[in-house]
């Protein structure tokens, strides 16, 4: 099978979060069960920075065209306008066996489900948890009208429709995709296996993502100054982009005197991102809005209990690997203290986490998926060959 991934931000922009990996991850799953993968996405690295068009592919044997986005400061934001991937995908497309959307809400899932659909090519949707429209995830009103304008038929002309939960299957819904389409797939994630590395010598709270005001990371500075009560040498460890809102969260610690007990690693390494988890004793979120939390599952790996807010959308977790919270402060507090003043309950949450996190690893999903796209591909009419324009060319 020739598989076409088509997503916003790809490997190496890493600080655009878990999809990337995940996008990452499923390329190299395909390229693994012997099929060729091509990846169509955009120049953006970070909030500031550009990639070069030839930047190596990520996994080795894939194949990635990046098309240079018209402005970096929109495509930042989410304003992705990738100058030549209309022309590209016209010439290129019907070259696929089928195409798989990472996204949603942009130009890229746009022109790609629709040179798919006038080429023939099956494509199947993946949003990774970003596909509702309520209020809490943001934009509503924005979302609402690309709704109308373009996502109810980039809904009704996938050949599948792939939800991690049941909470985001019910999003689906909500936003019109037909029920008979939808498929129920776990993330495929390369999870870390738990470690014999000590944890942190103070009891220390972990939160890791892209710094973003929908993930709340205020009122965890805010439960982390009351568990102080509980837990007097409490630490919290925040890792992420985002240099804006870390410099408002500063300022929140300080506000409330627990500067000396939180620290900002900024963005860092995937190795210094799995030492971080492995030395926590909880991780915690609290996301006003989350298709599903990718680093709590990495932290599940790693036997580190969670705590999470009802906005995670993991309900699942609770009482297994870690506890779900309404989010406010006080009841985040008083979880944190009880996870960190409980080594036997925290043991027994750091197993269970670690039990439910086996569901997501790559190796248990990716045949699943493969064998998914495989069906679809092979129900695709035999056409007559295209002929293939250099990406060079298409830029």
């Amino acid at each position: 099978m020739r598989l076409l991934l088509a997503i916003p931000y790809y490997a190496p922009a890493y600080a655009f979060g878990g999809s990337v990996t995940v996008a990452e991850t499923v390329a190299g799953g395909f390229l693994a069960a012997g099929h060729q993968v091509t990846v169509a996405t955009t120049d953006v690295l970070d909030e500031r920075t550009r990639m070069p068009l030839d930047t190596p592919a990520l996994p080795a044997g894939a194949e990635v065209v990046r098309f240079r986005n018209a402005s970096h400061r929109l495509a930042a934001t989410n304003g992705y306008a990738p100058r030549g991937l209309r022309r590209w995908l016209a010439f290129n497309v019907r070259r696929f066996d089928a195409v798989l959307l990472h996204d949603f809400y942009s130009a890229v899932s746009v022109m790609s489900a629709r040179a798919a659909e006038r080429a023939g090519v099956p494509y199947v949707l993946q949003p990774l948890g970003t596909a509702g429209a309520d209020a809490e995830r943001g934009r509503p009103v924005v979302k609402r009208a690309f709704l109308r304008l373009c996502g109810e038929r980039t809904l009704d002309g996938a050949a599948a429709i792939l939800h991690i939960t049941e909470h985001e299957r019910d999003d689906l819904l909500g936003v019109g995709a037909p029920a008979d389409r939808l498929v129920r797939m776990p993330l495929p994630l390369d999870l870390p296996q738990p470690s014999a590395a000590p944890r942190a010598d103070a009891p220390t709270v972990v939160s890791v993502g892209r710094l973003h005001p929908i993930k709340r990371i205020d009122r965890l500075i805010e439960a982390v100054a009351l568990a102080r009560a509980s837990v007097p040498d409490i630490r919290l460890e925040v890792a992420g982009p985002g240099e804006r809102h870390q410099r408002e969260l500063e300022a929140v610690a300080e506000r409330l005197g627990v500067t000396g007990a939180v620290r900002f690693h900024g963005f860092v390494s995937a190795e210094d991102k799995l030492a971080l988890l492995r030395r926590a004793h909880v991780f915690a979120l609290l996301s006003q809005a989350e298709g599903l939390p990718m680093a709590a599952l990495e932290a599940m790996a790693c036997a580190t209990p969670v705590v999470l807010s009802e906005g995670c959308h993991y309900p699942e977790v609770h009482d297994r690997g870690g506890l779900v919270t309404d989010g406010s402060a006080p009841a985040t507090a008083a979880a944190l203290a009880a996870v960190l003043t409980d080594q036997a309950r925290r043991a027994a949450l750091g197993e269970g986490a670690r039990t439910a996190a086996a569901e997501f690893r790559r190796e248990a999903v990716m045949p699943r998926m493969v064998a998914c796209l495989d069906e679809l591909s092979a129900r695709r009419p035999a056409a007559a060959p295209r002929r293939a324009r250099s990406p060079s060319a298409a830029r």
